[in-house]
């Protein structure tokens, strides 16, 4: 009986420790006035409903951690930026489809366009003046000219979007070669509004030359190499296919 209490206890006392760093800091108890009520904070990844793109790591009391995680911020330290935001965009769509390819009601569907949830900004683009668009939602900048090259195949799109620079492509930016690249799939798909087709782009859209046909991405297909992932602007779909065709280039810079 003694044994059992005495792991009791020690166990009671791991917890305690363990419990420390959260409620008192990694200094423990040092300098702390027991009297004082503890308010443990608690580490967030914030998106600001007003801009979404400027994610911030912060620390909120308890008492405010529910209110954050409603409006779409999330537990733990922000990620680092790859070209996108952390949190999620909205698709753009608002209507719901049946098997059969005809709308229906939405309720009770769980389709996009039922919930529309996700960040959205406005306006969502803003022309530079200098050859490129940039994208208020995800901090990318675009080419503002969609057609540039014309079509060629995966390996000479990435050419093309690496050696890219001012001067080319109605550039007056002052970008160098090696600004550009060509995007790979999550960001190429970030342009899309699927609640819009001909071209399946947000409305009013500042680019020019969009093609209603597929674009590379710098996205290789995990199942086969020889494959990358494409996105077709005619209807906003997503898919793979040989390296060696010819499908359009939309090279991309920057980053949030």
């Amino acid at each position: 009986m003694k044994r059992e209490r005495k792991i009791r206890f020690l166990l009671f006392v791991v917890c305690l420790v363990a419990a420390m760093p959260l409620a008192w800091g990694a200094g423990g108890l040092k300098g702390h006035d027991l009297a004082t009520p503890v308010n443990p904070k608690v580490t967030i990844c914030h998106h600001p409903p007003e801009d979404p793109t400027n994610v911030q790591t912060i620390e909120v009391g308890l008492a405010a951690l529910r209110a954050h995680l409603a409006h779409g911020d999330s537990l733990g330290a922000c990620p680092q930026a790859c070209g996108v935001p952390s949190a999620v965009p909205k698709t753009g769509q608002t209507a719901c489809w049946g098997v059969d390819g005809y709308g229906v009601e939405c309720a009770g569907t769980g389709q996009d366009g039922e919930y529309q949830k996700g960040v959205s900004v406005d306006p969502r683009f803003t022309d530079n003046g200098d050859g490129t668009v940039k994208d208020n939602l995800t901090g990318l900048i675009w080419l503002k000219d969609a057609n540039c090259f014309g079509y060629i195949t995966w390996n000479n799109a990435l050419t093309v979007s690496n050696t890219l620079a001012s001067g080319s492509c109605g550039l007056t930016d002052g970008s160098v070669a090696g600004d550009w690249r060509l995007p790979n799939r999550k960001e190429l798909e970030s342009l899309l509004d699927l609640d819009q087709t001909f071209p399946a782009l947000p409305a009013g859209h500042p680019f020019s030359g969009v093609q209603l046909d597929y674009y590379w991405s710098s996205t290789t297909f995990a199942g086969n190499p020889s494959d990358a992932w494409y996105v077709d602007l005619l209807y906003g779909s997503v898919d793979f296919y040989d390296k060696g065709l010819t499908y359009y280039v939309w090279p991309v810079r920057g980053g949030p």
